[in-house]
């Protein structure tokens, strides 16, 4: 049975009020593989209370509409859609032990096609107890098996290419065999990331990775190698998910920065596989005195 286009289209969730803690901070910082070497005087302000920084990345958890895509109503596989596209945009800093409100709406539903797919795409506002925008995310859900409805047909956008250069920065952070495990207590309870006989109807060798844990470890790789751990240099991130991630393998992120902004991409480097693509990163180049 399709899903259902109509219903989808109109979808609107309620407000989602959140205070964010520091434990909630520290939890997913830990479950992105912050502070694996406990020494590391960059990592440890992300993950220890005294003096805590919060990895922007994290705007990506809070707020959202949850796992939407498994209400009975919307006729959708859920075992069967993938996570397609993330952005990220901070227009404040995230703030902590402070009410922030999230709105979520379906922005977009597109075609790809008789025997491909549909692409839902979900704007998520959030805005403090003054109704001052705090940070921006767009996201899509990649619909297997769910086009050839005569739907709208996604626009094109501007190519993305990598520089004809070697990468100025190449930054490799291993993920753990557990890190789907710990990563879902942010709130991402899908049982592909952590039940093997969903993940195998699902089409995969084993549970996977979230994409939300990927798109953190991009963040990471470009926080430590473009902002020297500084995160309040941070302005947007957005990308593709091109592959799933296996927890345990490698992830290998490449950089090209330039004044101000940074084009990159991943690859799981056990198998060779590109994870992501179409990575571009907005900063601060100077920082803050």
């Amino acid at each position: 049975m399709a899903f259902n286009r109509e219903l989808v289209q109109t979808l609107v969730f309620p407000p989602v009020t959140q205070t964010v803690s520091k434990k909630d901070c520290q939890l997913y910082a830990l479950s992105v593989g912050l502070a694996r070497d406990p020494l590391d005087r960059n990592e440890l302000p992300f993950v220890y209370e005294p003096r805590l920084r919060v990895l922007p990345t994290m705007a990506a958890v809070l707020c959202t509409s949850g796992h939407w895509i498994a209400d009975p109503a919307l006729r959708i596989d859920a075992d069967k859609a993938l996570h397609g596209e993330q952005a990220v945009r901070l227009h404040r800093p995230i703030p902590v032990d402070t009410p922030i409100t999230g709105r979520s709406r379906v922005v977009n539903v597109w075609d790809k096609g008789r025997g491909k797919g549909a692409v839902v795409e979900v704007e998520c506002q959030v805005a403090d107890a003054k109704g001052t925008p705090v940070w921006t995310v767009n996201r899509t859900a990649y619909l297997r098996g769910e086009g050839g409805f005569n739907g709208r047909v996604q626009p094109k956008t501007e190519a993305w290419a990598a520089p004809e250069r070697a990468p100025d920065a190449v930054c490799d952070l291993p993920s753990t065999g557990q890190q789907a495990l710990l990563y879902r207590l942010n709130g991402d309870l899908n049982p592909v990331h952590a039940d093997p006989d969903v993940a195998s109807y699902a089409g995969f060798r084993q549970p996977i990775l979230h994409g939300l844990c990927s798109y953190a470890i991009a963040g990471h790789a470009l926080l430590k190698s473009v902002c020297a751990y500084d995160e309040r240099r941070f302005r947007s991130l957005s990308l593709r998910f091109s592959a799933p991630v296996y927890p345990g393998e490698t992830i290998r992120t490449e950089i090209w920065a330039d004044r101000g902004r940074a084009l990159f991409r991943c690859r799981a480097l056990e198998r060779n596989v590109e994870i992501i693509v179409n990575g571009v990163f907005e900063f601060e180049a100077e920082g803050h005195a």
